[in-house]
């Protein structure tokens, strides 16, 4: 029987995850002032030098760590929006990965952006846009699937959900279950 051999970058792919995850462990548990990258290495299990591999200082561990996630989710989201699927089911499936996605974060998502540079607006706002392109082309599909009034600009109701699907008042159920209500009377034609 061969040995099992790794592809090229395998491993190193495998340890930019361990310590991208043992870091959002360690935020959730301890918050940004609790983050040490010597327990980010011992929780990774990699050596502290091998986290300045792949990150220049924490800064740009932060910054990774929004980045990747962010992307993760979008990815997330794109499927759930081009699902062959009817628009209040992908529209229900969206809003719920967006409030597990806040939940995870916890409120920490913008402290650790804050952390990872000077001002993060720009940078924040261009990774926000590409969430609002996949509601808008949501809405779209919604329109074409005569599900959502056509009148209604794709744009501003993008920008409408994102919106009100960002910080629930309620139990996380409670909220989407009124919410899918508002977006059902109030967009259904």
């Amino acid at each position: 029987m061969a040995a099992m051999v790794s592809p090229p970058g395998a491993l190193s792919k495998d340890k930019k995850r361990a310590i991208l995850e043992a870091t959002l462990e360690i935020l959730r548990e301890m918050g940004l002032s609790g983050l040490k990258m010597e327990e980010v290495a011992r929780r990774a299990e990699v050596g502290k030098g091998t986290i300045y591999l792949y990150f220049r200082d924490k800064k740009d561990l932060l910054k990774s760590l929004v980045e990747e996630r962010t992307w993760a989710f979008y990815r997330e989201v794109e499927e759930v929006v081009r699902q062959k699927a009817p628009f209040f089911v992908r529209l229900e499936g969206l809003l719920k990965k967006r409030l597990a996605w806040i939940a995870e974060w916890r409120g920490l998502w913008a402290a650790v952006a804050r952390e990872a540079m000077e001002d993060p607006t720009p940078w924040l706002k261009g990774l926000h846009q590409h969430y609002l392109d996949l509601l808008e082309e949501l809405v779209r599909s919604g329109q074409e699937e005569g599900a959502v009034r056509p009148e209604l600009s794709p744009r501003a109701t993008a920008h409408v959900i994102a919106a009100l699907g960002c910080t629930p008042q309620l139990e996380v159920e409670a909220y989407l279950e009124h919410l899918m209500e508002v977006f059902r009377k109030g967009v259904a034609p």
